[in-house]
């Protein structure tokens, strides 16, 4: 396979079953991820206050 980038031949790499494909040449990394991350809950100054006092 080549890189999508310049088209150098990609290098293979697995790590515990997991593979990803790496370019020596330009640095590309054909790794997939995930830009999803779960929405924090921000605590009021009301709740805070009181936690604070009670511990």
């Amino acid at each position: 396979m080549d890189c999508p980038r310049c088209e150098t031949t990609l290098e293979s790499y697995t790590l515990y079953g997991k593979e990803a494909v790496a370019c020596e040449s330009c640095g590309y990394l054909g790794v997939t991820v995930e830009h999803r991350s779960e929405p924090k809950e921000i605590e009021s100054w009301q709740a805070a206050l009181d936690r604070f006092n009670t511990g």
